[in-house]
């Protein structure tokens, strides 16, 4: 049984934070494995809990409302169906399913126990330093920069075809690169031959097999890809090109099974090493992880505008139009 004498709204404030965690699968009610890539907004007011949180399942992004209950029946006894302010969930979390009425969206059961952990970390965490942006803010942006590269990426494909798009993406990239005030010193032709050589490279022959959806091992050949020279580079700045130019594409032409382990990749994949002006402007916050670092380059883009809210960002770089992939609110039948 559920601990009723618990407040509801600091159980909000613990599922929050532990879904903040990109790289954890969950499983829903009816066994489907979910990913929260984005736990969305805290909603002090009236209406959902949770306001545009992103989840993936079944290879799609799909950004909504989710609602928390400690009971599944409190659904329908605060008659929420009726009311047009959640008529935009996409996920209902609960601690204990008691209701066998089917819901027009997925349920996620959480366990009690995992909120404690966290209710007792925030009450011995009240005298500590807070940063600017929270992990759960930065996951928004991470995903952001990852929806606005692919947007771009598959802008890209439509006008110039799988290969040109790599190369244009790739000489755009290449040409911002020259432009930074500090990176690794490359003479502008070692430069121009990753470009000139990435149509041919191994690179070039992953999408390929994406965009026939061939059987790959996602983690083994983004593995490869990070490892192999595309012309004479170093390390990082390839690893720079993969998640900037390949992954965005890659997500662009993936299949839904290898779109949800390029998207797995991409959550739980440890950062190379830490920069320092990240570290200068986030110094709470830690760089752990590939999507921490992007969470924080795009915030760093948006100018502290606090822009995280998913839907500005849609409409701001024009987003969503044309990714086949990412659903916005519920669907129409």
């Amino acid at each position: 049984m559920i601990n009723l004498r618990l407040f509801e709204t600091d159980l909000q404030k613990a599922v929050h934070i532990y879904l903040s965690d990109p790289s954890k699968v969950f499983s829903t009610k009816d066994g489907e494995p979910i990913q929260i890539l984005s736990p969305g907004k805290l909603n002090a007011n009236e209406g959902p809990d949770f306001l545009e949180i992103a989840m993936l399942i079944r290879g799609k992004i799909i950004i909504g409302d989710a609602e928390f209950h400690k009971n599944s029946l409190d659904w329908n006894a605060h008659n929420h169906s009726a009311d047009k302010r959640y008529s935009n969930v996409i996920l209902h979390i609960v601690l204990e399913q008691n209701n066998h009425t089917e819901l027009p969206f997925n349920t996620l059961i959480l366990k009690e126990e995992d909120l404690l952990v966290i209710l007792n970390d925030l009450a011995n965490q009240k005298d500590a330093p807070q940063d600017l942006f929270s992990l759960e803010e930065l996951q928004n942006y991470a995903l952001i920069r990852l929806l606005r590269k692919a947007t771009d990426a598959q802008r890209a494909v439509n006008t110039y075809g799988l290969q040109g798009a790599l190369e244009y993406l790739s000489q755009e990239f290449i040409n911002k690169y020259q432009s930074r005030r500090r990176r690794p010193v490359y003479e502008n032709n070692d430069l121009q031959a990753i470009v000139d050589a990435i149509g041919n490279s191994l690179v070039y022959t992953f999408l390929e097999d994406l965009s026939q959806s061939r059987t790959i091992s996602i983690p083994d050949k983004m593995m490869l890809l990070i490892k192999t020279k595309i012309a004479t580079e170093g390390s990082a700045l390839r690893r720079e090109i993969i998640l900037n130019c390949v992954l965005p594409l890659a997500l662009t032409i993936a299949n839904e099974d290898h779109r949800v382990n390029l998207l797995v990749w991409f959550w739980s994949t440890p950062a190379l090493n830490k920069y320092g002006k990240l570290s200068r402007k986030f110094n709470n916050i830690p760089q752990n992880y590939l999507w921490q670092q992007q969470g924080m380059l795009e915030c760093m883009n948006d100018n502290y505008k606090n822009t995280s809210i998913i839907s500005e960002a849609i409409n701001q770089y024009s987003i969503g139009n044309l990714l086949n992939f990412l659903q916005i609110g519920v669907k129409e039948s």
